[in-house]
C-alpha cells in the first residue's frame, strides 16, 4: 500500500476517534442534547476533510 494511503487512513482514525471522545464526554457530562445521527454525520465528514487533506500534503511531486 502506498505511504500517502497509510497516512490518509491513520489520519482519518485519529481525527475519528478525537472526536468521539469529545462527543462522548460532552454527551455524559450533559452538555448538549442534539440528534446523535445528525453529531455522528458531522464527525464523519470531519475526519474525512482530514483524511483528504493528509492525502494531499503527502502525494509526492513528480
Amino acid at each position: 500500500m502506498k505511504t500517502w494511503v497509510k497516512r490518509s487512513v491513520r489520519t482519518f482514525i485519529q481525527a475519528a476517534a478525537g472526536f468521539m471522545a469529545a462527543n462522548i464526554t460532552a454527551y455524559c457530562a450533559g452538555v448538549y442534547d442534539t440528534s446523535g445521527l445528525k453529531t455522528a454525520l458531522t464527525g464523519l465528514a470531519a475526519a474525512t476533510v482530514a483524511a483528504g487533506i493528509a492525502a494531499v500534503m503527502n502525494l509526492k511531486e513528480e
